[in-house]
């Protein structure tokens, strides 16, 4: 049997979910004192699994020496990923973007670039 949920009903059972996973919301900060203005909260569930990273990195320059403001680079453990498209009928990369906007709320980051990190191999219980 389908239902039909609307995206704001859909976005509160994801947002349910990793309030569940992460309820002690143990995010360690830290700051990099070999680059400046750059750290990382690591964001740990309940059973103490590393499982979303955020990475902040300062005002700079890209590359090909353009100026940026700040650039904040997010790693998803891909078994949060599947775990929840095994339960609902969803693109990957529909969910990747609940998971950064629920981020960004809890941590009132920006940010601009995801990626699933590890690869996908033996699921883990968490």
């Amino acid at each position: 049997m389908r239902y039909i949920i609307s995206p704001s009903q859909f976005h509160s059972l994801v947002y349910k979910y990793l309030d569940g996973i992460f309820s002690k919301q143990d995010f360690r900060k830290a700051i990099n004192k070999y680059a400046k203005d750059t750290w990382t909260v690591e964001m740990f569930s309940d059973k103490g699994l590393n499982l979303i990273s955020y990475w902040g990195y300062g005002p700079g320059e890209y590359d090909d020496g353009s100026p940026h403001n700040g650039i904040g680079s997010l790693q998803i453990h891909p078994d949060i990923v599947d775990r929840l498209r095994s339960n609902l009928t969803v693109r990957e990369s529909k969910i990747i973007d609940i998971i950064a906007d629920w981020v960004t709320e809890k941590l009132d980051v920006d940010i601009d670039e995801v990626s699933i990190f590890p690869n996908r191999s033996k699921p883990v219980s968490y």
